[in-house]
């Protein structure tokens, strides 16, 4: 006995749109940008631009870590090192984002804009490259009467260690142009 054609169309329709969905839904991960003779990378202290003291070195140590705990890169003194990842946190907030109804704060959200750049260590003067500022934000129960409530310290270094994984992703997998020396890149007041 023969399938029915009417039954075959529809199984066809279901197949392709099953084949569509699954390339449609695809995540294509990042791959590496920076050039592959830069193997190894000196960090040096972040510059904090904002007015929270200590952030810098909170990210120094987070962005130190999550570079050990990627391993494609070896970390260096500036003397060995291919390229020179310099940390720069333009600014900081720590907001109440929702209330309780009595008006006490419950929920905070704390958030870093940091901008990354690459440098020679031949020439500190002149990035090789500088990424695209990015936003860090993270969370937390800032409500003291909860037995679940995050101290504002634990919230930073959280914040801090996000921001550390994404100088990572950044350095090697960001937008790398090679800029010629001299060429002018936006500093940290400038950007809007």
């Amino acid at each position: 006995m023969r399938p029915n054609p009417m039954i075959r169309i529809i199984v066809a329709g279901i197949v392709l749109t099953g084949c569509f969905l699954n390339t449609g839904c695809h995540v294509t991960p990042r791959t590496r940008t920076l050039p592959e003779e830069i193997g190894s990378v000196y960090i040096p202290m972040f510059l904090n631009m904002s007015y929270e003291p200590g952030l810098e070195e909170l990210a120094t140590r987070a962005t130190v870590e999550s570079f050990l705990a990627d391993g494609r890169l070896d970390l260096v003194h500036a003397g060995q090192a291919d390229a020179i990842v310099q940390g720069i946190i333009t600014s900081f907030e720590d907001q109440v984002t929702s209330t309780e109804s009595d008006e006490y704060p419950m929920i905070s959200t704390m958030q870093a804009i940091v901008l990354v750049k690459l440098y020679s260590p031949r020439d500190r003067l002149h990035p090789m490259n500088a990424y695209k500022p990015f936003t860090v934000r993270r969370s937390y129960v800032s409500d003291m009467r909860r037995m679940t409530q995050t101290i504002p310290e634990d919230a930073k270094r959280s914040l801090m260690e996000a921001v550390g994984d994404r100088v990572v992703l950044e350095v090697l997998t960001g937008d790398f142009e090679e800029m010629a020396p001299g060429e002018q890149t936006e500093e940290p007041g400038e950007q809007e």
